[in-house]
C-alpha cells in the first residue's frame, strides 16, 4: 500500500469517526429522554445512573395522560398545527404562483413586503398582535393562534414556492392552456406535480413551527383546554418539584412526530429547500 493512498484510509476513517462521534453526542439527549420516561422513581433518583432502564414502567405516560390532561392539548396541538399547514400552503401557493406568472401594480412592493416580515422576530411582535388580537377578539381562541402562525408562515413559504415557480417551464403550462385547462386545472394538474418537494418541504416547515411554538401559544391562550402542547409540558415544572417522569413521557410525545415526519419527508425537505433557495 502506498503511502498517498494510506493517507486517504487514514483521512477517510478519521472522518468517519467524527461524525459517528458527533452522531451519538446528538441523539444522546433523545435516548436519555426516552429511557427516562421509561424507569420508575426509584430507578430515576437512583444514586448510579443506568442509560436503560432495568424494568420498563409505562407509570409516566399513565400520569401523562390522565392526570394532566394530555389528551386535550394533544387534540389542541393537532387541530392548530393540520391548520396552520392547510391555510399557508393554500394561500402560499397562489400567492407565489401570482407573484411568479402575472405581472401587475405593485408586484415587487409585495415581494418586497414579504421579506420585510421575515426582518423581525418573534419576541419583538409578540405585544403588537396581542393588542391588535385582543382588539379583534381573537385572543384565548384557536382561531387566533393560527392566524398568528400563519402570519408568520406564509411570507417565508410564499417567497420559497416563488422562487420555485420561476424555475419551472412555462412551456408546460402553454401547452395545459392549449389542452384546455384553466388557471386553476393548470396549477393542480401541472404545477403542484412538479412542484412536490417544494410544497411538501414547505408543509413540514408550517406544521413543525406551528407545533412546538410556545410564547405566541403562551401568550394568546388564557384557558386551560385550549393549551397546546408546549405549554402544557410546562405545568410539569412545579415550584418546588418538578415531575420528570411525566415531563419526559410528554417530551417524547412532542417529538417523535416530528423526528418521524422529518427523517419521511427529508429527501422532499432538501431537494425543495435547495431549489427554492437558489433560482429565481
Amino acid at each position: 500500500m502506498t503511502a498517498k493512498r494510506r493517507k486517504e484510509l487514514l483521512g477517510k476513517a478519521g472522518i468517519y469517526v467524527s461524525l459517528s462521534a458527533i452522531t451519538l453526542l446528538l441523539i444522546f439527549p433523545f435516548v436519555w429522554m426516552i429511557s427516562t420516561s421509561l424507569k420508575d422513581k426509584n430507578e430515576m433518583f437512583s444514586a448510579t445512573p443506568t442509560l436503560f432502564p432495568k424494568q420498563i414502567t409505562l407509570e409516566n405516560y399513565r400520569s401523562m395522560w390522565f392526570d394532566y390532561g394530555f389528551g386535550t392539548y394533544l387534540r389542541n396541538s393537532l387541530t392548530v398545527a393540520v391548520s396552520t399547514t392547510l391555510i399557508t400552503l393554500l394561500v402560499a401557493t397562489f400567492l407565489a404562483y401570482g407573484i411568479s406568472r402575472f405581472r401587475f401594480r405593485g408586484k415587487k412592493v409585495v415581494f418586497n413586503l414579504l421579506i420585510l416580515t421575515q426582518m423581525f422576530p418573534l419576541p419583538l411582535l409578540i405585544i403588537t398582535i396581542y393588542v391588535v388580537f385582543a382588539q379583534l377578539g381573537l385572543t384565548d381562541s384557536l382561531i387566533g393562534l393560527v392566524l398568528s402562525y400563519c402570519t408568520f408562515a406564509v411570507p417565508f413559504a410564499t417567497m420559497m414556492l416563488k422562487s420555485y415557480f420561476d424555475g419551472l417551464p412555462l412551456e408546460l403550462e402553454e401547452a395545459a392552456a392549449m389542452d384546455g385547462c384553466g388557471p386553476f386545472a393548470t396549477i393542480f394538474r401541472v404545477v403542484l406535480p412538479l412542484s412536490a418537494p417544494s410544497v411538501a418541504a414547505m408543509g413540514l416547515f408550517s406544521f413543525i413551527l406551528a407545533w412546538q411554538e410556545f410564547m405566541m401559544s403562551l401568550t394568546l391562550i388564557r384557558s386551560p383546554a385550549l393549551r397546546t402542547l408546549p405549554v402544557g409540558i410546562t405545568l410539569m415544572v412545579g415550584f418546588r418539584d418538578i415531575m420528570w417522569g411525566p415531563l419526559m413521557a410528554g417530551t417524547v410525545v412532542v417529538t417523535l412526530p416530528v423526528v418521524a415526519m422529518f427523517i419521511y419527508f427529508q429527501k422532499y425537505l432538501i431537494t425543495g429547500m435547495t431549489m427554492g433557495a437558489v433560482k429565481g
